[in-house]
């Protein structure tokens, strides 16, 4: 679906910066950049309801789970 957007001329100039960088559109650079922001907007909502028991910030979250991740993975083969 096509829509339109009114955008200052520096996220223009960034978005098309970025989106060459990546080998995307600007199209394709928005939509990856709303699907991220989707995800984190979840995330939030996940550990709102359920996690935030284990951390005090995002930050002390991330550090839990790289924990969490490296104790139950120790002992796989890659």
């Amino acid at each position: 679906m096509k829509i339109g957007v009114s955008l200052p001329d520096e996220l223009i100039e960034f978005a098309d910066r970025e989106a060459k960088r990546r080998g995307t559109s600007r199209s394709g650079l928005l939509a990856a950049l709303l699907r991220a922001e989707q995800a984190r907007a979840e995330l939030v909502g996940y550990l709102d309801r359920y996690g935030w028991d284990v951390a005090e910030d995002s930050d002390a979250w991330r550090q839990y789970q790289s924990r969490r991740m490296a104790e139950e993975y120790a002992d796989d083969d890659w």
